[in-house]
């Protein structure tokens, strides 16, 4: 009987143990895919979620294609640039638009860009078949998986794909020497949805550059790249609100600092001597029978009149004090010593004869009668 219970005990620390490191292990795994750049801003080239284009930068160095990243403009050894998202402003436009002059071909699949062609409604969500396409470089481009995006016009001397005569999502417009094709949407390129129909298909046919020459593709506004201020994020109304909460508060402070007729002399509270506070504190500890502590009161109150009027240290002893108000009153040393001394007084009269003394002493001092 008492094997199989052992039996049991011995795996249950090894089922713990086994337990233990499995949950290690999976946490080990969370850590390390969280490390990982599977995220970022839509349209990012570093991002692998499913708006993101990694897999199109994949997709065009597996072709052989020189893709490159973070450039706010082509320079002169890219064949073929990839705007996404126009972020451009009027002079980086203007310049993009000169580099398409000179005999670049700019994939542009932001339908509200300047540079884009004009927009001419919304395209059926879900594949979308070829239509009629004059673009020969799509002549294999059979059909394209879009969610959503933007039919463009289709004027003059422009070749399109995947509309008609009048709309199409794919519209190529020549500029100069170059030429910028107008794609209604950027979804057709992103990871979730490269490899639905023929989009793949599509982003090889227009972002494979020549033999040596890359691909730009453009990011108009690269972290840390920005100008925009925390006070260009507020707003002007806010501003304003601030302003009329400033004049509000000046104009209460006005009004409650005003002042309605003459100054009103403000009652005093009654000042009280201090040798009066001195006696009267005295008279009640000598009514309450509390002989020595009167005795104390009047002595360092006595103790502490002859310091100042010496101009002497508050701690001054007792014989000190008394040589001096002997010296300059004409009174006895010794009495005015035992006077001011701490010896204990026990009863009413001794008390009577101590503030009789001390007052004595007192009025010496403050009258003047010194020798």
């Amino acid at each position: 009987m008492t094997a199989p219970t052992s039996a049991r005990s011995s795996r249950g620390p090894i089922l713990i143990g086994a337990g233990l490191v499995i949950a290690l292990i999976v946490i080990a795994l969370i850590a390390g895919d969280s490390g990982s750049p599977t995220s970022g801003p839509p349209l990012s080239p570093t991002s692998t979620s499913g708006d993101g284009t990694r897999g199109l930068v994949v997709l065009v160095r597996e072709l052989g294609g020189d893709v490159r990243v973070g450039q706010r403009l082509p320079d002169s050894t890219d064949r073929v640039a990839l705007l996404l998202r126009d972020g451009l402003d009027d002079d980086t436009r203007s310049q993009l638009s000169r580099w398409v002059s000179g005999g670049g071909t700019l994939i542009l699949t932001d339908p509200d860009s300047p540079l884009s062609a004009e927009r001419f409604g919304f395209s059926a969500a879900g594949p979308a078949s070829r239509g009629r396409c004059t673009i020969p470089a799509l002549g294999d481009v059979a059909q394209l998986t879009i969610p959503f995006g933007t039919n463009l016009r289709v004027r003059g001397d422009a070749t399109s794909c995947f509309g008609d005569t009048r709309r199409a999502f794919i519209v190529s417009t020549p500029r100069g020497q170059g030429t910028i094709v107008s794609i209604g949407s950027p979804e057709p390129f992103t990871n979730s949805l490269l490899d639905e129909a023929d989009n793949s298909v599509l982003a090889a046919r227009l972002l494979l550059p020549a033999e040596g020459r890359s691909l730009a593709l453009l990011e108009p506004n690269p972290p840390g790249s920005g100008r925009t201020t925390l006070g260009d994020l507020i707003s002007d109304r806010v501003f304003q609100a601030i302003l009329q909460i400033g004049v509000a508060f000046i104009v209460y402070a006005l009004w409650r600092s005003r002042r309605v007729g003459r100054p009103v002399v403000e009652p005093q509270p009654v000042a009280v001597a201090g040798s009066q506070f001195v006696r009267a504190v005295g008279g009640l500890q000598q009514r309450s029978r509390s002989t020595d502590r009167a005795a104390a009161t009047l002595r360092v109150d006595t103790r502490r009149l002859l310091s100042e009027r010496y101009g002497v240290s508050a701690g001054t002893d007792t014989a000190t004090l008394a040589q001096l108000t002997a010296a300059r009153t004409g009174l006895d040393r010794n009495q005015v010593a035992t006077a001011l001394s701490d010896a204990p007084i026990l009863d009413e009269t001794s008390l009577v004869i101590l503030g009789q003394q001390l007052d004595t002493i007192r009025q010496e001092v403050l009258d003047g009668h010194s020798r």
